[in-house]
């Protein structure tokens, strides 16, 4: 504690007193002023509890608002996350554009060297055997539900 008479003009004591020289340097005081001095000094304090108060219940609002954003984001944490999310998928669209060049460029020499009516015609036909897998992937799944079918009527004949 240090001690400190505005009233006489004397500045703050950078040394901090006992207890006993604090107790002596007070009893140089008016009861008046002691008095005066612990009312203001009590007034102080009940604004700065409310003001902690108020600071509490500000922060407590706050708490349960980010908590309620981050519930309604499905739990995707915070800012830094956030960052890093679009940080990653900004470097997979990138990735992804330069794939998309290369294929263009292999297309094109490709174009270049067999010339685009050859291209054209190895692009029916790979549509064409798209089709056929298709239809061959509906086949097989037909034939697999027939299959089952049979075990399934086989195992009521045998029951």
């Amino acid at each position: 504690m240090s001690a400190q008479n505005v009233d006489q003009g004397e500045r703050e004591d950078p040394v901090p007193m006992s207890r006993d020289e604090l107790a002596e340097h007070l009893t140089t005081f008016s009861q008046e002023r002691l008095v005066a001095e612990v009312m203001a000094m009590w007034d102080e304090l009940g604004e700065m509890e409310r003001e902690l108060a108020m600071a509490r219940q500000r922060a407590r609002a706050l708490d349960s608002e980010l908590g309620e954003i981050r519930n309604r984001s499905g739990g995707r944490g915070d800012f830094a996350e956030l960052g890093e999310r679009f940080r990653v998928a900004d470097a997979r669209r990138k990735q992804l554009e330069v794939m998309l060049s290369n294929e263009r460029l292999r297309r094109k020499e490709m174009e270049d060297i067999v010339g685009s009516d050859r291209v054209e015609e190895l692009q029916r036909e790979n549509a064409r055997l798209l089709k056929q897998e298709e239809e061959q992937m509906l086949l097989i799944l037909d034939m697999e539900t027939k299959i089952d079918q049979l075990l399934a009527a086989l195992k009521d004949s045998n029951s």
